[in-house]
């Protein structure tokens, strides 16, 4: 082999070394990247799970917690405290969504005045729809079609009986309605139905309206002595 042979032998050579040392340090970038990539998908995954578990663990807690309150929850005397309490241990907006369910007003206007800005505006939510079923069924209630009637009072008494606004508001329905006999019944039979307490807190309207009803008729004066006996408030005078 001459000189020149030599030479161009170890150029290429040198050329080969080059190739596989560029060609190893790729393989080894490749093989760093695949290696981030697949840290990275397990620390997504390892994150979503942990996202999944915290969030299992939550309902766990919540519906362990509502388990706890479900009797103060049933009884329309202790009802309003135990919401208010489980805001204290649970999400707030579930206790809103629970109160809605319950038609607890009084609690819901005191979410609206604490908390979040987006939980201030749930509450606000919640009771202005609240505001709306409860006008509608009350204007269906003194409805020309009978049927109409007992629906809506019915729905009334069987789900609106502890929500404290439904005695002002069916006094105020009522009011203006003296002369639909049908529908002032079943504005009785509702208060009939209401809390004692919210009763008492309406009294100023209350009396003037079941004093100008009760002489409607026997029906109507039966039902004006049971709410006044509801409330206790005393009875007529004849």
């Amino acid at each position: 082999m001459t000189e020149a042979e030599m030479l161009a032998t170890q150029k290429q050579l040198g050329l080969d070394r080059e190739r596989l040392e560029r060609e190893k340090l790729e393989f080894e970038q490749k093989k760093m990247q695949r290696v981030t990539i697949a840290i990275s998908m397990v620390a997504l995954v390892v994150s979503l799970l942990q996202v999944a578990v915290a969030f299992m663990q939550s309902r766990l807690s919540t519906a362990q917690t509502v388990e706890k309150f479900i009797p103060h929850l049933q009884k329309p005397e202790t009802r309003d405290a135990a919401l208010l309490t489980m805001a204290a241990f649970t999400d707030q907006e579930f206790v809103t969504q629970l109160a809605e369910k319950l038609k607890a007003t009084s609690v819901l206007e005191t979410l609206q005045a604490k908390g979040t800005d987006q939980e201030k505006a749930r509450a606000t939510e919640a009771l202005s729809s609240l505001d709306v079923k409860r006008k509608q069924l009350l204007e269906r209630a003194f409805d020309d079609n009978k049927q109409t009637r007992i629906q809506a009072t019915t729905e009334l008494v069987r789900q609106w009986s502890s929500d404290p606004k439904v005695v002002p508001e069916t006094i105020a329905a009522a009011g203006g309605k003296a002369g639909n006999p049908s529908g002032v019944v079943n504005a009785l039979v509702v208060l009939r139905e209401a809390q004692p307490e919210a009763l008492r807190a309406n009294s100023a309207e209350l009396l003037p309206f079941l004093d100008k009803v009760e002489a409607n008729g026997p029906q109507t004066r039966a039902l004006t002595a049971q709410v006044r006996e509801r409330a206790g408030l005393p009875a007529s005078t004849p």
